[in-house]
């Protein structure tokens, strides 16, 4: 029994490692930001809910249209693990939500050496006579002998490893427009032949772009009389028409659309 917890203990501390590999290979997206302080935050008040992803992008785009942002994420190989650490890591980086994906990556196969105590103890048999002045006499006996050192065993193993991801969200507060926004590529730019604008590549449901019918892979032109062309140029426009009724205008195709959206105001 104590051989096999030996071998048991050793095993777990090569193959797994003392710590959560979902704690030790996290990356985090906020800057370092207290979430706890952010007004933009719904913080979250029960246990994170758990998802089994499949496809990173489209899983990412429900995410960020539900109004949630990422937090972080951990990415490792390894062996089998136990998924709890990713609700652990989670609950640490006060996330709402954790999806999980997990693909297998090969077997890893090859022993351990084990090296335990080995002590022997020998016996030889002593016998013979003896002649004095006293006269003859025979003796005979037994003397042992014990000798210490180490014996090294090989154990065998067998692990499959996998590629694991987690990535972490927070739900947000509605959104004073409701888009997510992208530099615009060498394509697009050709496509509506300019240079000025930004891609959508998420709109909130919900948001006042949600509801003036702005799309997808629209490109963001103008809000108000605010010309946009990258994130400085985006921000300026919601400060300057936040809480206010305003015209926007977007490619979408080859058609420029004007569309009137009321801004929300920051909570």
């Amino acid at each position: 029994m104590g051989k096999k917890l030996i071998v048991a203990s050793l095993l777990s501390a090569l193959l797994q490692g003392c710590a959560t590999p979902f704690a030790q290979f996290y990356y985090d997206q906020t800057g370092g930001a207290d979430l706890s302080k952010l007004p933009s935050v719904v913080l979250p008040t029960g246990e994170p809910q758990v998802y089994r992803g499949s496809d990173q992008e489209q899983d990412a785009l429900i995410m960020l249209e539900d109004n949630y942002n990422l937090v972080g994420y951990s990415s490792f190989n390894a062996g089998n693990v136990d998924e709890d650490g990713a609700i652990k890591q989670a609950k640490k980086v006060n996330a709402s939500v954790v999806i999980l994906y997990s693909k297998y990556a090969g077997t890893v196969s090859g022993s351990v050496p084990l090296t335990l105590p080995d002590t022997r103890t020998s016996s030889t048999s002593l016998y013979g006579n003896a002649y004095g002045s006293g006269g003859y006499a025979s003796y005979s006996g037994t003397a042992h002998t014990t000798t210490y050192g180490t014996k090294t065993m090989y154990i065998p193993y067998t692990v499959v490893r996998s590629d694991y991801l987690s990535t972490y969200w927070i739900k947000m507060k509605p959104p004073i427009f409701g888009t997510y926004i992208r530099d615009l590529t060498p394509e697009i730019k050709q496509q509506i032949g300019s240079n000025k604008g930004v891609l959508i590549y998420a709109v909130i449901k919900g948001s006042p772009a949600f509801e003036a019918d702005i799309l997808n892979g629209d490109v963001l032109r103008k809000i108000g009389d605010v010309a946009v062309f990258d994130m400085d140029s985006f921000q300026k426009a919601l400060a300057d028409y936040e809480g206010r009724e305003t015209d926007v205008v977007i490619v979408r195709g080859d058609k420029e659309l004007h569309k009137s959206v009321k801004l929300q105001t920051r909570n």
